[in-house]
């Protein structure tokens, strides 16, 4: 009977140091879940500061590019009245080639900002890529966390089954 009970005090030591080994892994699995959930969350706010920067700029390139309508408007209108007011021939010519060239340069102006305005649409659609994959990968390490914490719950409710049952055995 003194050796039963030896054996039954001895298996539940190792049981509880099997359990409790399993809860420190588990403590640390926990731990690593939360370091990568703020590594994420530092990602998004990232994404997000830049897709905030690409809008500003965008609204910038709009900004501009209303500025540039309005001075082309200006730019032609001043060119028909030149023309119409224009007396002598030579200063007709002039004030019309001064008017091509002011109707180029805004039309490059244009294409400019034109160009600026995709690529800050191009900007704000790989910050939002950016964000989207910031956010799969947070949900990617969530579901590994929990596949292991139930692994090694599992692990241990075995441990402790196979303790229990060692000791019926041997008890009874």
């Amino acid at each position: 009977m003194i050796h039963l009970k030896i054996n039954y005090e001895a298996s539940l030591a190792i049981v509880e140091r099997e359990v409790e080994g399993e809860l420190l892994s588990l403590v640390a699995v926990a731990a690593a879940a939360a370091v990568a959930a703020a590594a994420a969350a530092v990602a998004v706010a990232e994404s997000v500061a830049v897709a905030l920067a690409v809008a500003v700029e965008v609204a910038v390139a709009v900004a501009v590019s209303v500025a540039v309508s309005v001075a082309v408007t200006v730019a032609v209108a001043t060119a028909a009245e030149a023309a119409a007011a224009a007396v002598a021939v030579a200063l007709s010519v002039v004030a019309a080639a001064a008017v091509a060239v002011a109707v180029a340069v805004a039309v490059a102006v244009a294409v400019a900002v034109a160009l600026s305005v995709a690529a800050a649409a191009a900007a704000l659609a790989a910050a939002v890529a950016a964000a989207v994959a910031a956010a799969l990968a947070v949900a990617v390490a969530a579901v590994a966390v929990a596949v292991a914490v139930a692994v090694r719950v599992a692990e241990a409710v075995a441990v402790a089954a196979f303790c229990f049952f060692v000791l019926e055995v041997f008890v009874v």
